[in-house]
């Protein structure tokens, strides 16, 4: 009986023997799994060498100078000649008031001076003569009709608003850039203004930029004035808003990289660039900074890929996506 015992007891204890080996092995193998996972190698993001002109992209509005086209005379509108929305030209006839008065006036003052050919007369006849020609209203500008501000039968007065016109040669767009991009951004740059909602593309200039700045909700700015290259087609009107791209920096030989993308050492500024074999380490010439990016004069070409070194925060949140430990590299907690 005793003999039976100790051989149960010696049965016992091979089989806890084997499942204790048979853990430690599953336990080595998933650390030996994780450590592996854990000294991957380093996370990269990449940025593609493009040749793209440097820009500072803002938001603009259409605006343009109106004009007030008043009567130099009394009396009662007989025509008027346009409309609100049609275009219009310096010189074009608005509106008629009636001349009757006036035409009288003007042979009388004609008769007087061709009895007596004195200066008071002549003056009288040239008076006369130029509030004759005011009874027939014109343009003083080129542009479009915003408003008719009288009918026909309407009496008026000296200063009389007849028409409003927004003035299509004054059209230009204005909006604001950021105290950072302030030193980036000159009078004369060009511009490139995209009008979604019109599908249409015009280019144009920083003509001026405003000597002050203005603070609105705590965001400090800059006033700035653009001019068209062209006079821009009937569709472009006041109030329209566009997308404005200031060209800082045209596309030449040289290309804008991110910052990230370039190290120094001992020997100079360099680049790792993405290739078959791996990462490789080139060296760069650099020029001058615009903003978040530098510009790279020798060393790389279009289409090259970089590789990126990302900051501890973008490490931690790659690899927390991807399901790993938030350790770095080099096994010590990421920062």
């Amino acid at each position: 009986m005793k003999k039976w015992i100790t051989l149960l007891i010696i049965a016992v204890l091979v089989v806890l023997v084997i499942v204790v080996i048979f853990l430690n092995r599953a336990s080595a193998q998933t650390v030996s799994e994780k450590d592996a996972t854990s000294t991957q190698a380093p996370v990269y993001l990449t940025y593609t060498v493009t040749k793209e002109n440097e820009t500072v992209e803002i938001v603009g509005q259409v605006t343009a100078d109106t004009k007030k086209v008043t009567s130099k005379v009394s009396g009662d509108v007989l025509e008027i000649y346009v409309e609100e929305g049609d275009v219009v030209q310096v010189g074009q006839k608005i509106a008629k008031i009636d001349d009757t008065d006036y035409q009288i006036s003007y042979l009388s003052a004609l008769n007087s001076y061709k009895t007596s050919p004195t200066e008071i007369n002549r003056l009288n006849l040239e008076k006369a003569k130029e509030n004759l020609e005011n009874t027939t209203v014109v343009s003083p500008v080129n542009g479009v009709v915003q408003s008719v501000n009288v009918d026909v039968g309407d009496s008026v007065s000296v200063g009389t608003s007849i028409v409003t016109i927004v003035e299509t040669d004054t059209l230009r767009v204005e909006g604001s850039i950021s105290e950072y991009d302030l030193k980036n951004v000159k009078e004369g740059m060009k511009a490139v203004f995209t009008f979604e909602q019109l599908g249409l593309t015009l280019t144009g200039k920083v003509k001026r930029i405003s000597p002050v700045a203005e603070t609105s909700g705590g965001v400090t700015v800059i006033p700035v004035e653009f001019s068209f290259d062209q006079i821009p087609p009937s569709l472009v009107i006041p109030g329209l808003t566009c997308d404005v791209e200031i060209i800082i920096k045209e596309a030449t030989s040289s290309f804008f990289v991110p910052k990230e993308a370039v190290s120094q050492d001992q020997n100079g500024y360099y680049v790792m660039k993405q290739t078959p074999q791996g990462p490789q380490k080139v060296y760069v010439e650099v020029g001058e900074e615009l903003n978040d990016k530098i510009e790279i004069k020798k060393g790389v070409s279009e289409g090259d890929v970089l590789l990126l070194i990302p900051s501890q925060q973008e490490i931690q949140r790659l690899r927390t996506r991807q399901g790993l430990p938030m350790f770095g590299p080099g096994g010590g907690r990421a920062r």
